[in-house]
């Protein structure tokens, strides 16, 4: 609450610092990256829904250390910029289940 200076909710999203953080504009969910070369998309309450690591070798997710975060405003797309001056966007689609 802004009034009183009051946290709603405090999440423990990573062991290092921080780099960015984005809130979704439409979702109830947020995502958060750091110089470690992670991403974790969480939920309001703090629920880890997804994290995107660095994966050296073939077909890996080459990510650099995190330096922005970005939603789309209305669709459920992450963009990542890294020290690497690489841009990742990211789609979230539905796991099938067999």
């Amino acid at each position: 609450d802004v009034r009183t200076w009051k946290a709603h909710t405090t999440i423990d999203a990573h062991r290092g610092p921080m780099s960015a953080l984005a809130l979704h504009d439409c979702a109830p969910v947020i995502a958060s990256g750091s110089r470690n070369q992670v991403i974790k998309v969480l939920s309001l309450t703090g629920e880890t829904l997804n994290h995107i690591r660095y994966h050296d070798g073939f077909l890996g997710t080459r990510i650099g250390p995190i330096t922005c975060l970005a939603f789309h405003p209305t669709e459920l797309l992450l963009a990542a910029g890294a020290t690497d001056s690489i841009v990742s966007i990211y789609s979230c689609s539905p796991r099938s289940r067999w």
